[in-house]
């Protein structure tokens, strides 16, 4: 007797697919009829799928790797820059990155871009005449934050508790604001109860005087008093409300300008 021979669609996975046969009578041989069962019975089990097994736990499997997997990881700070056998390049976060050299292109855009800095603040001023009267340090040998602190007479009572931190520069007070495109190389604070000390030595490609007018203009504004000196390095010292302030700046290697900016100020003793 024929048979109907048919088209066969498979929608769908899982307990939601469904199977459709569209049927027509036609002659259909034995065998031509056990393969469209076979494929009948294949789409059937496409349908289902048996559930996956649980994730075993890595610590059944292998204790080597479990132990790789979840063993805390001891580094050491110290001894993770010893081996550098396969590095390309190495940078520490713990000191400064070498200096870019400068060049007249790359000290006018620091120049403009201190300029577009303080412009929005109000007027850039003009550095006052260099005093006669003597005032100023010199720094250009003065290469640790204790060097600095002496040279600049920073009390002892500032001095407690210093620590060198980067992210420091980051957060200095408004007077002690870095140029823009400036290149830290040391960053120093301390806040004890009874004074609070901020120190920062970075370099510049801008000039000399385009580093003083832009820390003199900042400073003016916070409402400081400073004195401009030239020897034995051009700077300004004065104090701005409570804060003693202090900038000195000179030629660097590399064609770049170093500037050092501290501030202190002493707290009223606690009454008791």
């Amino acid at each position: 007797m024929p048979i109907g021979m048919g088209a066969f669609s498979h929608a769908g996975e899982g307990e939601g697919g469904s199977l459709t046969l569209a049927w027509h009578d036609a002659p259909m041989r034995f065998g031509t009829g056990l393969g469209i069962l076979a494929l009948v019975a294949s789409l059937s089990a496409c349908g289902t799928q048996a559930p996956a097994p649980e994730d075993a736990d890595a610590s059944a499997v292998d204790p080597l790797v479990a132990r790789a997997l979840f063993a805390p990881l001891m580094v050491d700070p110290d001894l993770s820059y010893a081996n550098e056998a396969n590095a390309a390049i190495a940078i520490r976060h713990d000191h400064a990155l070498p200096v870019f050299a400068g060049s007249a292109q790359l000290a006018d855009r620091a120049r403009e871009a201190s300029r577009l800095a303080l412009l929005e603040d109000g007027p850039i001023l003009d550095l006052p005449p260099a005093s006669k009267a003597p005032g100023g340090v010199s720094l250009a040998e003065r290469y640790s934050v204790n060097a600095v602190l002496d040279a600049v007479g920073a009390p002892d009572v500032c001095r407690k508790g210093v620590t060198q931190d980067f992210a420091h520069a980051a957060n200095t007070p408004g007077i002690a604001a870095i140029m823009p495109h400036g290149m830290v190389h040391i960053a120093a604070a301390s806040a004890g109860r009874e004074c609070e000390l901020s120190l920062v030595r970075y370099v510049t490609p801008a000039s000399i005087p385009d580093a003083l007018q832009f820390h003199y203009t900042i400073a003016v504004r916070e409402g400081a008093q400073l004195q401009h000196v030239t020897q034995p390095e051009a700077g300004l010292t004065g104090y701005a409300r409570a804060a003693q302030f202090r900038v000195f700046a000179r030629e660097a290697r590399h064609d770049m300008t170093a500037v050092d900016v501290v501030t202190w100020t002493r707290r009223p003793a606690p009454t008791p």
